[in-house]
């Protein structure tokens, strides 16, 4: 990250009131589209699992193959379009890449969130932060304490408004390439944190029986990863910050060694 912007200093300002409209209608869209999620959800397990919310999860198989059929086909295109949608929204309003990315993280964390907030309204579900949620089916079935999603989602809510913060106040925040893959490396280990158990979640047929009850999660592959992205992304921040403020020291000093 850096805070000079072709050799010139740049000077904290207030952030603009486009960019605050824009974060609050993103917030506002996160939260209205995780009731319609939740309602589908909810709808799905009527149709599939009788209402429930716990494993094992209710398939079929037939020959050694997993028997898909139309309703799951579409589910699975209902979960990708799901993503386009927040990635839409992101790039609806955000003004350049970086905060195009930014808007994404906050409208998919703040959906994540409110997902669970309203699926507790609607059905008393989950019980507690522990409770065990079957997160995504494509490509393999993501599972995870509900904790787990939420840390991630309050984090990327957290990193996405902080960064449009800094930008409103004209720092310039550029992420180099090695940034990138610290953070999306995080990111893909606590992917297969999640799919870990996936043979067993799905009952894979084979010489080993399966139950479909989630084993303990991968906290060992989960935690690190997370811990982490959080404390490299809290150090590179901070050094923006600082670097910009003792910039902005130097910049006042010398203003004034010229004004005598």
């Amino acid at each position: 990250m850096t805070t000079r912007n072709q050799g010139q200093i740049i000077s904290p300002q207030e952030p603009s009131r486009e960019a605050l409209r824009h974060w609050i209608w993103v917030i506002v869209f996160a939260i209205s589209f995780a009731w319609v999620e939740g309602a589908i959800v909810v709808y799905l397990r009527e149709i599939y699992f009788e209402g429930s919310f716990y494993f094992p999860v209710v398939l079929e198989w037939k020959n050694g193959k997993l028997v898909v059929d139309h309703l799951m086909h579409i589910e699975f295109g209902r979960e990708i379009a799901t993503i386009l949608m927040l990635v839409a929204v992101g790039c609806a309003s955000g003004k350049n890449a970086l905060q195009k990315f930014c808007f994404f993280m906050i409208a998919f964390g703040i959906w994540d969130i409110f997902y669970y907030i309203w699926l507790w309204v609607m059905v008393g579900w989950p019980e507690s932060l522990m409770t065990w949620d079957l997160l995504f089916f494509v490509p393999l079935p993501w599972v995870g304490p509900v904790i787990t999603p939420v840390l991630i989602a309050l984090t990327m809510a957290a990193a996405g408004s902080l960064i449009i913060y800094y930008k409103e106040k004209g720092y310039v925040i550029a992420w180099r390439w090695y940034d990138w893959v610290i953070e999306l490396g995080c990111g893909s280990l606590m992917i297969v944190a999640f799919c870990w158990d996936w043979k067993n979640i799905i009952r894979l047929p084979g010489d080993i029986q399966y139950t479909g009850i989630p084993n303990p999660f991968a906290w060992w592959l989960y935690l690190p990863a997370y811990i982490f992205s959080v404390t490299y992304f809290a150090v590179r921040l901070s050094q923006i910050v600082l670097y910009s403020e003792g910039l902005k020291q130097v910049d006042q000093t010398q203003k004034r060694q010229r004004n005598f």
